[in-house]
Parts: C-alpha cells; sequence; structure tokens
C-alpha cells in the first residue's frame, strides 16, 4: 500500500465508497483532486469463481494462472478493460494504474459524494439508451460486460459502467452466454420501470454492424 501511495501520489484514503464481499472502494485524496483506490480481498475471492472470466480470454493466454497470482491477474484485467473502454469512448472509470490487489482509477461523483448506482436513481428512456448505447460500444470494442445490472452502472450527469474485471474478450467461449445474461438484467431493470424494452431488439441493436 505504501508503494501505491508513494507511485500514485495519494495523500490519504477519505471515506469507503462501497464495500462488497471481494473488494473496498475508497475515495481518495490526490494533491487537489479526488480519485478512486479499489482493493480486492485476498481471502475472500474465490479461485473457481473469477478462473473462468481469464481462462478462454485470448488476451490472457500466456499469463499463468495458479491460486498464488490469480488476484494480480484479476486486478490487471479489470484495468486492461477500462484501458478497452476509454479507448472505445464508453463511459467509465478512467484507469490510472494498479499494483497487486489494489486499483487506482478516477473517481466519480462530487465533493459530498459518490455517484449513485443506476438502482437509485429515476431512470428514464434517454438513460435507457445510454445503457444499451454503451453495451453496442463495447461490444464493438470486442468487450463483453458479463456482470451488467443497474448495480454494476452509476449515474453522474450520464450514465458510467464499473466493475469491469470479470469482462470478456468477444471471443471467449462463454461471451455469448454473458451477453445474453446481461441484456437480460438490462431489460427486466428497465421493464420494471415502464420502459417498453425486450432483449431481442436490445441483442440486435448490440449487434449490428
Amino acid at each position: 500500500m505504501k508503494y501505491v501511495f508513494s507511485r500514485y501520489s495519494i495523500d490519504y484514503l477519505d471515506f469507503p465508497i462501497s464495500t462488497g464481499k471481494e473488494s473496498v472502494v475508497f475515495r481518495a485524496v490526490s494533491g487537489k483532486k479526488f480519485i478512486a483506490v479499489k482493493i480486492f480481498k485476498m481471502s475472500t475471492l474465490k479461485f473457481m469463481n473469477i478462473r473462468k472470466y481469464i481462462e478462454g480470454d485470448q488476451r490472457f493466454s500466456k499469463i499463468r494462472i495458479d491460486r498464488n497470482d490469480i488476484i494480480p491477474v484479476w486486478v490487471r484485467k479489470e484495468y486492461t478493460n477500462l484501458m478497452a473502454l476509454e479507448n472505445a469512448h464508453v463511459p467509465a472509470p478512467k484507469p490510472i494504474g494498479f499494483f497487486k490487489n489494489i486499483l487506482v482509477m478516477s473517481y466519480l461523483g462530487t465533493k459530498s459524494g459518490p455517484a449513485p448506482q443506476l438502482k437509485d436513481v429515476d431512470v428514464n428512456e434517454d438513460i435507457y439508451t445510454q445503457v444499451i448505447d454503451g453495451m453496442r460500444r463495447m461490444y464493438a470494442s470486442r468487450i463483453v460486460h458479463a456482470d451488467l445490472s443497474e448495480y454494476n452502472m452509476l449515474y453522474h450527469r450520464k450514465v458510467y459502467f464499473i466493475d469491469l474485471a470479470q469482462a470478456v474478450d468477444i471471443d471467449h467461449p462463454m461471451a455469448a452466454e454473458f451477453l445474453e445474461r446481461d441484456i437480460l438484467n438490462v431489460s427486466t431493470f428497465f421493464e420494471k420501470h415502464g420502459i417498453d424494452t425486450n432483449p431481442d431488439r436490445i441483442r440486435e441493436y448490440i449487434k449490428k454492424k
């Protein structure tokens, strides 16, 4: 952690933004700006649960995967996916750096608090359009989120996609299955809010050349 603080000019961790089974995300202070520091829990990340998202992803085919080094690979994978989204102009936290089980990225929110999850936002047609457009741009950049839901999107003036460690290349053997799950989650969420949508239309739009 000392290396991360010095390497990325972090003054201190401000407060936890979110706490989950696999990681804790802190707002941190770096000079005069806020950044986000995501610390993956070494003891709770299950080897077999995350292995399937790494094996089969051609971008990581030459990396040796075992129980001792899978967490650093998992962190590197999220950083790589965030870079891919940034290059494809898909709204997501801007990747800053990583080291062992720590990922440093841009902070989404205001001085008073972090951006809310989509589940806590009064969604509308425009937000729905932003979500499926982001999914289409992601797919065009050869990425499938693989765990997309209202819990893994934030709203800060627009929709941002987060939690990208499990995202896979579209040539991954389970990419099609993961995409269908993402589509169903998104369709179900917006239907609950009275927005006209269905999985077939979303799939067609995402895959349209």
